[in-house]
């Protein structure tokens, strides 16, 4: 794929973000790209691909959203990035003939980073496309969880007690020091998110939880 970004625009720079996403795992795939593509000057252009839809019918992307340009393939990668945003424009790309059935990563997306790189106006790759892929909402729950076990949710402060799967997080702390010894706590992570953790350990671990367990604010005790 660098290669191919490369044989359009010979000047462009290379960020990798993550190679590690769970296979097929499209949720996991968008957190990483809204948390990763941040702080990134106007203008980057972000390849990103996880397509277990490879060579059917959905549909390949670029897209610009603010400042910032995308491709990929429509299937809700883009959710977190897009929804709620009055600043998206998207064109659908169109395959070249010949094409891999099983590696549009190479054959369409890098070729448009590279046009969009170089400098090519969006509008130029393809026709407009409206009705983007978003994945549901999933409601309050663990969304990440990243190498330390630590949880990522989709939480916003101020929280009070959570629930988490079956197991109760009473505690709060703003730093991992500060945070009560072998008790799983909330605190506010750098993306501004809730997270829930434990000094020196592992949450996903002591709370037997992962992406997609249920999170309830119960009430002041």
């Amino acid at each position: 794929m660098k290669a191919a970004v490369l044989k359009v625009c010979p000047d462009a720079g290379f960020v990798d973000i993550s190679h590690s996403i769970p296979a097929f795992d499209i949720g996991a795939g968008g957190f990483v790209l809204w948390a990763g593509s941040q702080g990134f000057p106007p203008g980057t252009v972000h390849l990103a691909v996880v397509d277990p839809g490879v060579g059917s019918d959905r549909r390949a992307l670029a897209l610009s959203v603010g400042p910032s340009f995308y491709t990929g393939p429509d299937n809700g990668l883009f959710s977190r990035l897009v929804r709620g945003r009055r600043d998206v424009s998207a064109v659908a790309l169109s395959r070249p003939d010949p094409v891999s059935a099983t590696f549009e990563g190479r054959d369409v997306f890098a070729p448009a980073a590279g046009l969009l790189a170089k400098g090519r106006p969006l509008a130029e790759l393809g026709r407009p496309a409206e009705d983007l892929v978003v994945l549901p909402d999933p409601g309050p729950s663990v969304i990440w969880v990243d190498n330390f076990g630590n949880l990522v949710t989709n939480l916003v402060p101020p929280v009070g007690r959570l629930r988490v799967g079956e197991a109760l997080v009473a505690e709060s702390a703003r730093t991992y020091a500060a945070a009560p010894a072998n008790l799983p706590f909330w605190y506010v992570g750098s993306l501004g998110l809730v997270e829930i953790g434990v000094r020196q350990g592992r949450a996903a671990d002591v709370l037997g939880a992962g992406p997609g367990t249920r999170i309830e604010e119960l009430p002041p005790s």
